[in-house]
Parts: C-alpha cells; sequence; structure tokens
C-alpha cells in the first residue's frame, strides 16, 4: 500500500507548457496550464529515452492525484506535445525544464496515486 504524500511538501506551482501545434516558422504554440501543490526533488537518475538514447534526469516532478489541481492526463499531453512536432515545457521556482517522462503510478487497489514526471 502506497502511502500518501505529506500534504506540507506539496508546495509548488508548475507553470506547464504543452506544444500544441508548429507554425510556418517552425515556432511551437503552446497551451499552458498551472498546477498548484506539486513538489520538485533534484535528480541524476540516467533513464533510457523513446530511441534507446540515455538521459540524465535533473528533476522528478510529484503530483499527487488528490492533492495536486488541476488534474491533468500527463502521458496523453505529452504524447500530444510530441505528436505535434514539439516539447513539453515546466517551469517551477522560475526554471524551466523539458519533460522527457510522465509515469503514472498506481497503489495497491489500482487507482491512481501520483504521476512522477521526469524532467530534464
Amino acid at each position: 500500500m502506497l502511502r500518501p504524500i505529506p500534504r506540507r511538501i506539496m508546495r509548488s506551482e508548475a507553470t506547464v507548457e504543452v506544444c500544441r501545434a508548429v507554425d510556418r516558422y517552425h515556432n511551437q504554440v503552446y497551451d499552458t496550464y498551472t498546477v498548484k501543490h506539486t513538489h520538485l526533488q533534484p535528480s541524476n537518475e540516467v533513464r533510457k529515452g523513446l530511441t534507446d538514447t540515455d538521459f540524465v534526469l535533473e528533476g522528478i516532478l510529484f503530483v499527487d492525484a488528490k492533492i495536486s489541481s488541476p488534474a491533468l492526463d500527463w502521458d496523453a499531453l505529452l504524447h500530444a506535445a510530441n505528436d505535434a512536432g514539439g516539447d513539453m515545457r515546466i517551469t517551477v521556482r522560475g526554471k524551466t525544464y523539458v519533460v522527457k517522462t510522465a509515469e503514472a503510478l498506481r497503489d495497491d487497489t489500482d487507482r491512481l496515486h501520483h504521476w512522477e514526471i521526469g524532467l530534464v
């Protein structure tokens, strides 16, 4: 059983920019969301990308299924950004990151517990 993420550590606000299109000048056009009650944890974890290339995560953004708002489907947003030919960016505490992974973690009853968003 996964214990709840403590509310006291979910203090950060994240600005999420999801590419929805690329204009004729190759500039990305973004939809923007503000997600409250997240937690950014520094990381130096090595992960494999979709093209079998390794990358090092600078941080992992924790987004709780109950505490964080609004509730977003992070995996769908990441795929939509990639399908549009762009990327997904997150700004937390004044620093902007590019999203590489969006992993949904479920509890023992198969309900969504939280998201772990891998950032570079």
